[in-house]
């Protein structure tokens, strides 16, 4: 039978709580002043603290005791579950028979020689002093697993979401919070504290520290749920469904040198206009057709045939022979691609004659033989390239930098209609899924000429007219990235004719309610007029874009070798991961070095790869001694490869075109 409360214990766990929070306020005032001013007069209104019939401190919510024993032995006993079996991303690239890229052959290398020595077997469970990169707990409660964890483990970086502010506010009480701060910083980490909003802003925030810190944090990243709410299981599970974005789409070292050498290459040698700033400034009422190759183009065909002339017509990547093969010629065709493959896929469209009616609007990265295919070629300058980021802050940042282009060709057709000022757009086959199966693109497309080509299906999304529809991660991403720009344009009207997935922002519209346009006199000259006004290449001409990119090869040497000196006697897995915090802080330091941020556009990629390589297969070790030697030799390829990819760098970038 539960003991009646002792009037002095209860005085004293007062004031102990009194002392606790003080203190832990102090501590938020220096450390992080916005939750410390959030708190600073903050009154809980849903769950308080109190005292239970054994004096023990508790959560009260709803009238009941969230805690049904001690609070502090049910967090051990969770805390102990956890170690048992602890939920966890792991990362790791498999090698590949068969390989284009030189940091593939090293990924190959480190991989093999961790087979060889260790195998393939990890530990199911953590030890008690094991170590943990990157913790992400849900849920605060009254912090007693908090400390019980950075007590129990080694825990270099913790992230701490709790969806109520009311039990932050309690465990403020309870729990010190100094020691566990001291904790991850004394191992080169942080402990990052999210108080309120949803699981996409936490999901996002963890994303910004992995940009902040590092990607290779996320390898071996752990999740802990401490109690089970709305919030925390949505958390819990949207980190499980989007944990893939984590690990990938960071690029690489000799995609980038490739991709200078297309941008100096398409520029210098097809005296190319690029995209200008100043071209959206344009408002063009115009009737745009933005045609992609999803199955609904089909049902289009016809309705396109009658009104081609009626608007202006951007053809996208692969849809480009069921057009030509129904009569159909777009006034732009564009394209993104950078592997020579591209090339290959447009010479077997034929229609060889009627490919030189056609203007083509690419990216800086393209092929470069793809352009003499074409009437004439304009280009339009990738966000985030490294010959993007040369040309504006080495040659005129009056070029436009075009956002939201990838991952699909669709997403440059749109922001490029964009970027050159047209306000009314109609999408034609955008599926970005497919509702039978097989059908994954038009009839008559280059794809009905690969044998065995599939697309695996992950998701379901809603559909546009209704319904459920299947997609793939690719398509699935393709479509949020246009949602994102049609988000920060809310002046364009757009109107989606596509029997696929449902495009926010778009107005969904049978072909069969479409309307028919009247014919668009002197329909050739609006679209070089719009050209003309969009594009230039007076800027670049100015100046020798071969000779400036020269010049800054020595900074890269040196570059380069200071990210191999931060390695140097480097033994333990916290030795590797803070000197890989170093070489990811020394990296992203450009302020206002132009050259420094360039030599970032080239190298994170690989950085971020390597690094993450190295510290998923350091994980499988646990003797000290096997641990250093295999650090030792991963260090030593990562390192040879650096000094490869610079060289690389300085002598292919004005080359013709490797792939």
């Amino acid at each position: 039978m539960a003991s009646k409360l002792d009037p002095l214990m209860v005085k004293i766990q007062t004031q102990l709580l009194q002392v606790t929070f003080i203190k832990n306020m102090t501590l938020l005032q220096n450390k992080m002043p916005t939750i410390y001013e959030y708190y600073k007069d903050y009154i809980p209104t849903k769950v308080q603290l109190k005292l239970d019939d054994d004096s023990r401190v508790n959560l009260l919510a709803n009238g009941q005791f969230v805690y049904q024993g001690d609070p502090r032995l049910e967090s051990q006993a969770q805390v102990d579950a956890f170690s048992k079996s602890p939920v966890n991303f792991d990362y790791e690239i498999i090698p590949e028979e068969t390989y284009f890229y030189q940091h593939q052959q090293v990924v190959n290398e480190i991989f093999n020689k961790r087979i060889e020595e260790i195998g393939s077997s990890m530990p199911s469970c953590l030890h008690k002093n094991g170590d943990i990169t990157f913790l992400a707990i849900m849920g605060a409660g009254l912090g007693y697993h908090i400390e019980i964890l950075l007590t129990q483990f080694s825990i270099r970086s913790v992230f701490l979401f709790e969806p109520e502010p009311d039990c932050f506010f309690s465990a403020l009480h309870c729990v010190d919070f100094e020691p566990l701060l001291a904790h991850c910083t004394k191992r080169g980490g942080e402990f990052t504290i999210k108080i309120g909003g949803d699981e996409y802003e936490y999901v996002n925030d963890i994303n910004a520290s992995f940009k902040s810190r590092g990607y290779f944090n996320c390898v071996k990243m752990y999740l802990y749920r401490h109690y089970i709410s709305d919030k925390t299981t949505d958390a819990f599970k949207l980190i499980n469904d989007l944990g893939y974005r984590y690990q990938s789409g960071w690029g690489f070292c000799e995609d980038e040198v490739i991709g200078i050498s297309h941008t100096l290459t398409n520029i210098s040698e097809n005296n190319a206009p690029i995209l200008l700033t100043s071209a959206k400034q344009n408002k063009r009422n115009l009737p745009v057709f933005v045609i992609g190759n999803g199955p609904s183009l089909n049902t289009c065909i016809e309705y396109l045939k009658v009104n081609q002339d009626n608007a202006i017509i951007f053809s996208s990547g692969t849809t480009l022979k069921p057009l030509l093969n129904n009569d159909i010629i777009p006034d732009f065709h564009v394209e993104q691609e950078r592997p020579a493959t591209i090339y290959q896929w447009v010479k077997k469209i034929g229609h060889e004659k009627t490919l030189k009616k056609i203007d083509l609007i690419c990216l800086n990265t393209v092929y470069p033989k793809i352009l003499s295919l074409f009437k004439k070629a304009y280009i339009v300058l990738k966000a985030g390239d490294a010959g993007t980021t040369f040309i504006h802050d080495s040659i005129s940042k009056k070029y436009e930098e075009l956002f939201f282009s990838n991952p699909t060709v669709t997403n440059a057709s749109t922001a490029i209609a964009i970027a050159m000022g047209f306000k009314r757009i109609y999408l034609f086959g955008l599926d970005y899924g497919f509702k039978t199966e097989g059908e994954q693109h038009a009839q008559g497309s280059i794809y009905d000429d690969i044998k065995d080509y599939k697309l695996s299906k992950h998701l379901e999304v809603l559909g546009n007219f209704g319904g459920n529809i299947e997609t793939t991660r690719t398509f699935d991403f393709s479509r949020g990235v246009l949602e994102m720009l049609l988000a920060e344009n809310t002046d364009v009207q757009c109107l989606n004719t596509s029997d696929g997935a449902k495009i926010t922002h778009t107005i969904p519209i049978k072909i069969t309610d479409m309307p028919i346009f009247p014919l668009l006199k002197g329909k050739q000259k609006y679209a070089q007029k719009a050209l003309s006004s969009s594009f230039n290449n007076n800027y670049w001409q100015q100046c020798n874009i071969i000779a400036s990119f020269q010049t800054l090869q020595p900074k890269f040497q040196q570059y380069i070798k200071q990210l191999i000196e931060f390695t140097a006697n480097v033994k333990t897995r916290l030795e590797l991961v803070n000197a890989f915090t170093v070489q990811y802080q020394f990296l992203n330091d450009v302020k206002n070095d132009s050259t420094k941020k360039l030599f970032l556009r080239f190298m994170s990629g690989s950085l971020n790869y390597l690094q993450s390589t190295v510290v998923s297969n350091v994980y499988y070790f646990s003797k000290a001694e096997d641990q250093s030697a295999f650090i030792s030799f991963s260090l030593n390829k990562m390192n040879d490869h650096f000094i490869w990819l610079v060289n690389d760098l300085a002598q292919n970038y004005n080359q013709p075109a490797k792939r």
